[in-house]
């Protein structure tokens, strides 16, 4: 049990790191394989009617172009992946052998611009004007040059445990694509270069070192701005623009930022009947956390992520399709005169008699805005692809073609209702005669 007191359990750590997230590597690509084949083998056992939707044709796509053999084989995926490997491997040796390079020998320091700044600039003048105090101006060096590495690995920590939480989201929306891992090689880039200038900025601003430091000289401040910066390097670069700006009295081009009053309407997915706490959550899972997404979701990829019914995910959606257009108060009233998803919207928009009813309970909303309605709404893909799947769930439809699932069956034979057929996807269906025994399977 040594090697646990010695730099061998440092190694140890080190390259546990690495291993974490090829591991992490690993089991997207299995898990994205797995899936892929799967479901393009359950979307094979639609109906017909559903097969020839647009959704379905996309659905089938998107999984098609999920499937990788290897990554660390495959001409797309290897050159960023080794890339993510290497730099994670480089920041986490600088992490856990920094101190002790600096502990080694302080007074034989190498100066350094990234890790010494301003202090490494002045460090051969200091010398030079006092040949005697050089080892002090030397431990002085290391000592500023060793807190910069400590917040650069303070950094490192934050962006790869950030990584790994995005490792995981992309895993379970199977969207793992190459340019997944460019981007967080060089957010770890980024996040560890943020965090060196940060420390030099802090090092010039009047009592910046103060506020960062304890008494007795522990950089305790900056391992927690180090951590912030490493979460979220975008919003610290963002910071120091501003207050550099400031400082120099100029305005740089940027863009302004709307005004409370102007933000737009933020529809939770709350409003949608049927979604409560544990739904909603498992729809954030899939970055789904709002009706604006919801509403332009294909709803045939949404069913074999989750567990419900492709009916329900197409209520879903089509009462998302209507939240986004009204406020909160608004839906609520058209709710209450029943009509509560986009396509009964557009059906009560034909008539005149119902569109005067839906202008008589959206007070405000002009009638010539409702006649632009019924004739634009029709013309958004979404709510075609949605009405086009919606239309292919319906029994009578299904009954009329001569190879759905739900066809009239010879006189004694029983038949399961078709859209209990789409709902389920272990290839059962409850028995259309409520004196059968037992399901009808699938054939």
């Amino acid at each position: 049990m040594e090697w646990i007191t010695s730099s061998g359990f440092v190694y140890v750590q080190a390259f546990g790191s690495v291993i974490l997230l090829v591991g992490f590597l690993i089991a997207s690509t299995l898990l994205q394989q797995r899936a892929s084949t799967e479901n393009v083998d359950r979307l094979g056992e639609a109906p017909d009617s559903v097969k020839g939707t647009w959704m379905h044709t996309s659905a089938l796509a998107y999984f098609k172009r999920r499937r990788v053999e290897n990554i660390f084989a495959s001409r797309t995926h290897a050159v960023p992946v080794y890339s993510l490997i290497l730099v994670v491997l480089f920041f986490s040796f600088l992490s856990y052998f920094g101190a002790d390079f600096f502990l080694r020998n302080p007074e034989g320091v190498v100066a350094s611009y990234i890790l010494g700044g301003a202090r490494a600039a002045a460090y051969l003048t200091d010398v030079a004007q006092a040949p005697a105090n050089g080892t002090d101006a030397s431990i002085k060096l290391a000592a500023y040059q060793s807190s910069t590495l400590f917040i650069i690995s303070m950094a490192f920590l934050g962006a790869y445990i950030w990584a790994i939480g995005r490792l995981l989201t992309r895993i379970n929306t199977d969207d793992m694509n190459p340019s997944t891992y460019y981007f967080l090689t060089c957010r770890i880039l980024t996040a560890c270069l943020v965090a060196a200038v940060a420390r030099h900025v802090v090092d010039a601003v009047s009592g910046g070192s103060a506020f960062l430091e304890t008494s007795t000289g522990v950089p305790v401040g900056l391992a927690i701005l180090g951590f912030a910066i490493g979460w979220n390097p975008t919003l610290w670069v963002d910071e120091l623009v501003r207050r550099a700006a400031k400082f120099l009295q100029e305005k740089t081009p940027r863009q302004l930022p709307p005004g409370q009053d102007s933000l737009p309407q933020n529809v939770t997915l709350s409003m949608i009947q049927g979604l409560v706490d544990d739904k909603i959550e498992r729809l954030r899972e899939l970055d789904i956390d709002n009706c604006q997404e919801l509403a332009d979701e294909n709803a045939i990829l949404l069913w074999f992520r989750t567990p419900y019914s492709l009916e329900m995910v197409v209520d879903w959606i089509a009462q998302a399709q209507l939240c986004i257009r009204f406020s909160a108060d608004r839906v609520a009233l058209l709710r209450q005169a029943g009509i509560r998803d986009i396509f009964c919207y557009t059906k009560a928009l034909e008539a005149d008699d119902s569109r005067a009813s839906i202008q008589s309970i959206l007070v405000s909303v002009p009638a010539p805005l409702l006649v632009a309605h019924a004739q634009t709404i029709p013309l958004e893909p979404s709510y075609q692809q949605i009405l086009e799947l919606r239309d292919a769930l319906n029994i009578k439809r299904l009954e009329a073609s001569p190879q759905g699932a739900g066809r009239a069956a010879p006189e004694g034979e029983k038949t399961a209702p078709t859209t209990i057929v789409v709902s389920r996807k272990d290839g059962g269906v409850t028995p259309a005669d409520d004196g059968a025994e037992e399901p009808t399977p699938v054939q």
